[in-house]
């Protein structure tokens, strides 16, 4: 059912069908969500841009991975459950938020950040090479969990998210995107990781 949020925009449950940052998400990502009205892609009116999302299959286990499309700061959501995807948007700033707090960020520019992204929108994905360096993360991401957590159930999720946003990325000026991602906050060069 279409409705109108209190800004007056319309959205269908948590999804905004025209918001000020765009989540774009694969076909794969989509039809779990069940084909949402999708919005025509356009440059976002945050500081830190749209974000990519995908469903991915980690341990045999439904796993959620974002990342920014100007920083490729990513992180994964682990055991993705139906409930999970019906409330994608809050899923995503709460585990934004989350991220941002463990990586030590002033809580001044975390309440920026969530400011930011109130209003979310759905759309396909529509750069290449974002979605390049995410199937590189996700072979990370793989790899970490199976190699040095054993498996899905043991992880510390914080902790690899950490982990692999001090990857040194070729799609970003071979920088982090912790470093990335800190720069574009801040406006500061970071020290490396």
């Amino acid at each position: 059912m279409v409705t109108r949020n209190t800004r007056g925009k319309l959205s269908i449950g948590s999804f905004l069908l025209f918001g000020d940052m765009i989540l774009h998400c694969t076909q794969k990502l989509l039809k779990e969500l069940g084909n949402p009205t999708l919005q025509p892609a356009e440059e976002p009116a945050t500081g830190l841009g749209n974000w990519y999302a995908n469903l991915l299959a980690v341990d045999r286990r439904k796993c959620i991975l974002f990342t920014n499309e100007k920083t490729l700061y990513s992180f994964l959501i682990p055991k993705v459950r139906k409930e999970n995807l019906k409330n994608i948007a809050d899923e995503f700033l709460l585990n934004l938020s989350l991220n941002l707090q463990a990586e030590g960020l002033p809580i001044a520019i975390i309440s920026r950040v969530m400011r930011d992204h109130t209003d979310i929108g759905l759309a396909k994905t529509a750069s290449k090479q974002v979605l390049g360096s995410m199937n590189e993360l996700a072979f990370q991401y793989k790899y970490v969990i199976m190699n040095h957590f054993g498996g899905i159930e043991n992880i510390r999720i914080l902790a690899v998210n950490k982990e692999i946003n001090r990857t040194i990325m070729g799609a970003i000026k071979y920088l982090h995107p912790i470093e990335a991602l800190l720069e574009l906050l801040t406006g500061e060069r970071q020290q490396r990781y």
